[in-house]
């Protein structure tokens, strides 16, 4: 099966996935929760902030949007260059950093990505409206900067990849 086929139906099975999971919340919740609240209530605190007026809650959501974005587009760029640079079994010889340099960048970057991730976990499980708006936020970032990485790529699909070869051959 071609890459393009299985990439498809993973996509395809994680929506149906989703839709489970979402229906299996619908039928399963507690009517007495706060947890499936949204906007601003007296209830709602993130972090030891109560959050119970709509400036507050704008506040709060313009804060994600900035750590969410510049989150996600640090780690799209950083993290691909420290792992094809760690990981890679191929790569033998780098050249852009030195051993003590790569070190040191990568479990900063890391340590710092997983202290930034506890304190998105305690924001992001107070109220279904921040985790999911959080969602949002991290998936437009990652639209945008899939699109710089992708703009930087040349492709060429099969038809193309035929005609050229048959092009050079004759």
């Amino acid at each position: 099966m071609e890459n393009r086929l299985k990439l498809r139906y993973c996509v395809i099975f994680n929506i149906f996935l989703f839709i489970i999971i979402i229906i299996v919340i619908a039928f399963c919740k507690d009517d007495d929760s706060t947890y499936i609240n949204y906007g601003p209530n007296d209830e709602l605190s993130v972090l030891n902030v109560k959050i119970d007026n709509i400036k507050k809650y704008m506040i709060l959501q313009l804060f994600l949007l900035f750590i969410e974005f510049s989150r996600v587009f640090i780690n799209e760029i950083a993290s691909p260059l420290l792992a094809f640079s760690i990981y890679n079994p191929d790569k033998k010889i780098i050249t852009d950093f030195t051993k003590n340099e790569l070190q040191l960048l990568a479990n900063l970057l890391w340590l710092i990505n997983s202290l930034i991730s506890t304190l998105f976990i305690m924001i992001t499980i107070t109220q279904i409206d921040i985790a999911v708006l959080r969602v949002i936020y991290s998936e437009i970032t990652t639209i945008i900067t899939i699109r710089l990485l992708l703009n930087e790529k040349e492709f060429i699909n099969d038809n193309d990849l035929s005609k050229n070869l048959l092009q050079n051959y004759n």
